[in-house]
């Protein structure tokens, strides 16, 4: 039972975002940090000392302890849905970082959960809250851009061998993804968040430059939704050098808007019918890797605070776990295209609907 005034959190997984969660989740109203957990005694000890709990290397421990709500799931990608159902079948709300999951099974079985538990599901889509994402997104809503006919997404990302051998489950199958999943699936929520629904996907993928990884590094995709409007989106981790590009550009018959700089947080371009160019309040800074790799806005105080209103305050949930699956469905529906070479419709169906990344062909054999 939640108490009254806190929110009692677990963070599971200390790594770089979790370290993140741990710091946001100490500075915020109506949240307490109950444990700390990693697998790596090391990495679990510094957590329960930067957020002044218990620590443990035991997920059943985090998921034994009566003194907590929320299961917060900052582990690799490829156990964000195992941990997010054991926790709610443990009684316990969970929140998970993204990818919701891998495929479209495990999404489903995220959903089922939920609903038979009667917990709660909170997934991490941190870029809604960007400034001018969200100056958007309100514009969109009230019709100020028109019939939006075109949506653009382009994800030009450096990631180095240095950034895959610090952790060893980065650029596999089976717990990384890939990355469409890992680097570039918030800017596939935000086009699905902006858009109608989806129904086919065209995609391409390639592995050029890491050689060592068991994922593709490059890809385009191609999404036609049900009101006739397109979407493209291009992405790649193997840029020359340095993060150059993290942007969304959204057409319509009475406005343009384009969200660039490297992290999707500057207006870039905004010429919208009798609508003058907003002035964008500073947002939070990017995540930063070891190496000094750069990721996307860190919103993280905005995703934490959500699942606290909820609880306590009985809110909205911004993200649904439906908004999660529909994501994961666009990405494995992609994945099925570029290793098929032929369009998918969309909802999946079928064979479509039963595939998993994780039995697929690694991408450096596809030639």
């Amino acid at each position: 039972m939640i108490r009254m005034d806190k929110v009692r959190f677990a963070v599971v997984g200390y790594g770089n975002i979790g370290r993140r969660h741990v710091h946001f989740l100490k500075n915020l109203p109506g949240a307490t940090i109950s444990m700390v957990c990693d697998v790596i005694e090391e990495r679990a000890r510094a957590g329960g000392e930067d957020g002044g709990c218990s620590w443990t290397t035991s997920f059943q421990e985090v998921l034994n302890e009566p003194e907590i709500d929320v299961v917060d799931i900052c582990t690799p990608s490829g156990l964000h849905a195992e941990m997010s159902v054991m926790a709610m079948k443990a009684g316990k709300n969970a929140l998970s970082e993204k990818p919701m999951a891998l495929n479209m099974r495990e999404a489903r079985e995220i959903i089922d959960t939920e609903r038979e538990t009667g917990m709660r599901y909170f997934l991490v889509k941190q870029n809604r809250y960007n400034p001018p994402v969200a100056i958007l997104k309100e514009t969109m809503d009230r019709g100020g851009l028109g019939d939006v006919f075109l949506i653009t997404s382009d994800v030009f990302w450096n990631r180095r061998r240095a950034y895959y051998d610090d952790e060893e489950w980065r650029g596999t199958l089976s717990l990384d993804g890939g990355a469409l999943f890992t680097q570039s699936s918030h800017f596939v929520d935000l086009i699905l968040w902006l858009s109608k629904r989806p129904v086919r996907v065209e995609a391409s993928m390639k592995n050029i430059e890491h050689t060592y990884i068991e994922t593709e590094d490059l890809g385009s995709l191609r999404i036609e939704f049900e009101d006739g409007s397109l979407a493209v989106m291009n992405y790649t981790t193997a840029t020359f050098e340095k993060n150059l590009e993290g942007s969304i550009t959204v057409l319509g018959t009475r406005g343009s808007v384009k969200i660039g700089g490297k992290y999707l947080n500057e207006l870039s371009e905004w010429n919208v019918q009798n609508v003058e160019k907003p002035e964008i309040p500073p947002g939070a800074p990017p995540n930063t890797y070891k190496g000094g790799y750069q990721g996307s806005m860190s919103n993280h105080d905005k995703v934490l605070a959500n699942v606290v209103d909820v609880l306590l305050h009985h809110k909205d949930i911004a993200v649904t776990a439906e908004s999660g699956k529909l994501t994961v469905e666009v990405m494995q529906g992609a994945h099925i295209s570029a290793l098929e070479k032929r369009p998918v419709m969309l909802p999946l169906g079928g064979k479509d609907l039963e595939f998993d990344i994780r039995t697929s062909i690694p991408f450096p054999e596809r030639g």
